[in-house]
């Protein structure tokens, strides 16, 4: 059986362990991943430009209706981009280009419920998850703490989805 996978984008050094763990599962199973960013960052450059690292760390989708499609589709090509080393993980474990998708949830939407909401429209098998991204994760990660994700994702156990914390 072909599973379908859904790796939420968390920046934590961690991250990888739920990429290793899911490419090893699609490795024997076969299927498709996909990664789930909840939150947009503007890329580092974008910073140096605006002068805005002088004012502290920027918070992700700072001065996002300020920006214009072009602007913000840039933005989502280089955390793309970004994803690079998550897909060689995949590459070494036998996982082809084409089973890999990138989404971009609703910003709008906190990340826990960003996370269940497409689970549950996806019709995903599971949502990985690395126990240190879940020990390392800040407090409030734009606005969820850990446990608000596990528990957004375990309330679909009904529906299918389950959640792997590797």
């Amino acid at each position: 059986m072909a599973l379908k996978i859904l790796i939420p984008v968390i920046p934590s050094e961690r991250f990888y362990d739920a990429v290793v763990a899911a490419g090893d599962l699609l490795a024997r199973e076969g299927g498709t991943i996909s990664f789930l960013f909840t939150a947009l960052r503007p890329p580092p450059l974008w910073e140096e430009q605006e002068d805005v690292a002088q004012e502290g760390e920027l918070e992700p989708d700072a001065e996002l209706r300020n920006e214009s499609d072009e602007t913000i589709e840039a933005w989502q090509d280089q955390m793309r981009e970004g994803l690079e080393d998550a897909m060689d993980l995949l590459r070494e474990r036998g996982v082809g280009d084409d089973q890999v998708t990138v989404l971009f949830a609703d910003t709008d939407v906190p990340p826990a419920q960003a996370i269940a909401d497409e689970a549950a429209a996806g019709a995903y098998d599971m949502v990985v998850l690395s126990k240190g991204e879940m020990i390392e994760m800040p407090e409030t990660a734009a606005g969820s703490q850990p446990t608000d994700i596990a528990r957004a994702v375990q309330e679909l156990e009904d529906d299918g989805v389950k959640l792997l914390v590797t």
